[in-house]
């Protein structure tokens, strides 16, 4: 089942009922059949003269040893030694027995079998009657289904339904098996008293041959919620006492307390959310936001496991990110898309109660900048550009930046004399502006989701120096030739003008002079 489903399932079951636990409890004792291991006599055999124990193997029965104890705490062996015979009865199968001689014993005891070539535990173990006396009922270790992590002891819950605690136990073959269950009680978070052991009434009980059938009621044990050690001891018809034994309960009745705390410098409202009052919160998109859980279960010692969700605008829902989860009961988010979020917390404690909490918060969209460049320079709102047609230049809008998840998908729009000149271009061109004069310019820089940011200015072409320069000079040069051809027109015109003013007087020459002229 996938992560989605799985949270979606937990939180309709949060909401129409606590996972119910079974009301009946079976407290199970060491497995027989280990290793291949096998043993046919049941605990509670009694035994005058000779003890005799067989079964079989699928392991080799070289190291086994038996060990005949006394239960008294710290007495030594009574008896040892290997198994009295092994049989191969096929391949890898071998049939066991032991032949010990106990007459001389009148006690209620115990036989381990052993592998001594390691050091685990016994590979079986029986409690036997030997003899005629001080036979007395025996408690056989149990554990628990659930966690029995408070130092090795059994766990047992008792939360939202009554308990029923089936514990094995061996009893002496006496016509009156009429029997009695006392048991002490004392608070213990941490699987240790904090106070005396006191006796304990509040339960219902009855003795079989094979086991005691505990029962309590969640309404009556009259017990605040917490961890309990308890000790429970059997007596029979005969005054006799058995073995103690020890096991814890968790009292629950209640749900746990959740507070959901949000801390962000840059969010609207610092809120805090219970089930019953979620807070909404505003934060920029972008911008980091962190959430606290605190769970208040009643009581010391708990384990509480914290699921926390993350609801997206899309109503989509995801678990954390591993980079988003801080500690159990600390997240830190840095939401990308604008809209309404939901932070969920599942808290389950240790008694199966299921609690829900969220917070909402809503991320707003953060605008565009719009940024221009002319060559590296940056032209601000409301500024004037002065270039000159001919030249080489660039108005670049790629600086221009929004937040992470916006910023590749911005569209630049240019505007030109109140004109939509180009879009989804970043830059203007020299080439774009033909014609010396004053533009306009408007740049609007949108994003998926909106948002704009608009920067205005104007450009002025001017023209072409160089062009300016030799239209100048030719000019001058023009007009200097105009006068020069003027005033040498004006004075040939003055000069002609004088030559026709002039009067002309006849030259007289005497007869003489002609004479001498002529040849002779």
């Amino acid at each position: 089942m996938g992560g989605s489903k799985r949270c979606i399932l937990m939180l309709v079951f949060s909401i129409i009922a606590p996972v119910l636990l079974t009301s009946s409890v079976t407290a199970s004792s060491p497995h027989d059949d280990l290793l291949g291991f096998t043993l046919s006599q049941e605990h509670g055999e009694v035994f005058d003269d000779l003890l005799y124990l067989n079964g079989s193997s699928t392991v080799s029965l070289t190291d086994f040893n038996w060990v005949l104890l006394s239960l008294d705490r710290g007495a030594p062996p009574l008896e040892s030694g290997k198994l009295t015979s092994v049989t191969a009865v096929a391949e890898s199968i071998w049939d066991w027995e032991i032949e010990v001689n106990v007459s001389a014993y009148d006690c209620t005891c115990l036989i381990h079998i052993v592998d001594s070539s390691t050091e685990h535990p016994p590979i079986i173990s029986r409690i036997v009657y030997l003899g005629q006396l001080h036979h007395i009922p025996h408690i056989l270790p149990f554990s628990s289904t659930m966690n029995g992590f408070l130092n090795e002891k059994p766990l047992f819950h008792l939360s939202q339904s009554n308990l029923a605690l089936e514990i094995p136990v061996v009893m002496p073959q006496i016509v009156n098996q009429e029997s009695f269950v006392k048991l002490r009680i004392c608070p213990a978070p941490n699987g240790l008293c904090l106070t005396e052991m006191v006796d304990f009434f509040n339960f219902n009980t009855s003795v079989g041959d094979e086991q005691i059938l505990l029962e309590l009621d969640r309404t009556g044990v009259d017990l605040l919620d917490g961890f309990w050690l308890f000790n429970i001891t059997l007596s029979d018809a005969l005054l006799r006492s058995s073995n103690t034994e020890h096991f814890m309960v968790l009292m629950d009745q209640n749900l746990p307390e959740t507070t959901l705390s949000c801390d962000a410098s840059d969010a609207v409202n610092e809120g805090v959310s219970t089930a019953s009052q979620p807070q909404s919160l505003i934060v920029g998109e972008g911008t980091s936001i962190s959430f606290s859980a605190s769970v208040d279960d009643g009581y010391v010692g708990g384990q509480n496991i914290l699921t926390w969700t993350l609801v997206l605008p899309d109503e989509s829902r995801r678990a954390l990110l591993p980079s988003e989860q801080i500690s159990e009961s600390l997240i830190t988010l840095n939401p990308q898309i604008p809209g309404i979020w939901s932070v969920e917390l599942l808290v389950r404690d240790t008694a199966g109660w299921l609690s829900h909490s969220s917070v909402e918060f809503n991320v707003d969209n953060i605008a565009p900048v719009a940024i221009v460049e002319l060559d590296s320079f940056v032209v601000g709102n409301g500024a004037t550009v002065s270039l000159t047609a001919g030249e080489n230049w660039t108005l670049n809008s790629s600086k221009s930046s929004d937040t992470l998840n916006d910023e590749a998908g911005l569209i630049h729009t240019w505007y030109v004399n109140g004109n939509t000149f180009v879009t989804g271009k970043t830059t203007l061109l020299a080439s774009d502006f033909t014609k010396p004069g004053l533009y306009d310019v408007v740049l609007i820089v949108a994003d998926d989701n909106g948002e704009t940011s608009e920067l205005t200015f104007q450009v002025q072409i001017n023209d072409d120096v160089d062009s300016s320069e030799v239209s100048s000079k030719t000019l001058l040069v023009s007009g200097t030739l105009f006068i020069f051809v003027l005033l040498t027109i004006g004075l040939l015109v003055s000069s002609a003008r004088k030559k026709s003013r002039q009067t002309v007087v006849p030259k007289w020459v005497s007869s003489g002079d002609l004479s001498d002229d002529k040849p002779s």
